[in-house]
């Protein structure tokens, strides 16, 4: 007899997704943000198919790691659509958080990064939420959200804080500042940055291969056991969920308000403190 969910995660794949590209490869999984001429951005409808694409993916017994990475070369992820915000539209993530990923508790399968340009904003959460990044030299890496009068609600303040240390994280937080893919490095947001001659989805390949090599019931035990050492781990999705009433206190602000009509008009905001 056919499992349900096993099915389900098989049905999955013959879907025609709109925002979203996948590729299978083996054990492998490739997913592709589709959306370049917005920059990668997410709205509604590419959080929804994302969350759909990494459940199946987690309940697919023959998919072992999954890569994530963005169209074109510019640009991973740029964050939340704040056009399509300005425009009246859905842009709330799934209950898997942003980009179907960072409310993803308890994950057993690795998810690697490949951060083919910026990653910025919920981007740049993606990053953080994932288990291994790697990047081309040329990406930049930033939780601008404060200049435009929000902040990094999908994890990037706990996760930045917990991965680099707090005064490195509060640098970045505070100001909203790009940093290159060296600095990233450097300060072990990612991995590896790809060499002349070979990009990141060379790099995150050859990752997922080797994963592939080893023992898929290996892996997950040593990530389960990982999840468990995280200081702190259970308090987490408490300290999550007081995102969404911090969030919402900010979006509904004059400066929230004022930061977001700012970005679409491309003039510099007025912050009235309010």
């Amino acid at each position: 007899m056919t499992d349900v969910k096993t099915k389900d995660a098989k049905d999955i794949w013959a879907r025609d997704f709109d925002y979203i590209s996948v590729k299978r490869d083996g054990h492998i999984l490739e997913i592709t943000i589709d959306r370049a001429d917005r920059y990668n951005a997410l709205h509604g409808g590419a959080h929804q198919e994302l969350h759909d694409i990494f459940d199946g993916y987690e309940q697919d017994p023959d998919l072992w790691v999954a890569i994530i990475t963005g169209a074109g070369d510019k640009a991973f992820c740029s964050g939340n659509d704040l056009k399509a915000t300005s425009e009246g539209q859905d842009i709330e993530p799934a209950s898997s958080g942003f980009g179907g990923l960072t409310d993803r508790w308890g994950r057993e399968k690795p998810v690697i990064a490949a951060v083919n340009g910026v990653a910025m904003g919920g981007g740049c959460e993606i990053v953080l939420a994932s288990d291994i990044a790697v990047a081309d030299a040329h990406a930049k890496f930033a939780l601008p959200e404060v200049k435009v009068g929000l902040f990094a609600a999908a994890g990037g303040v706990q996760r930045l804080t917990r991965q680099i240390g707090r005064k490195a994280a509060m640098e970045l937080i505070l100001t909203g500042r790009a940093i290159t893919a060296d600095r990233a490095c450097e300060l072990g947001i990612i991995n590896r940055v790809a060499s002349e001659g070979e990009t990141a989805m060379d790099i995150a390949r050859e990752i997922a291969k080797e994963i592939t090599m080893v023992s898929p019931t290996a892996v997950r035990a040593s990530k389960r056991v990982l999840n468990a050492l995280e200081e702190d781990i259970e308090r987490l999705p408490e300290a999550f969920a007081g995102n969404t009433a911090e969030f919402d206190v900010v979006l509904k602000s004059n400066d929230g308000k004022e930061g977001v009509k700012a970005f679409v008009e491309k003039r510099a905001p007025n912050w009235t403190n309010s």
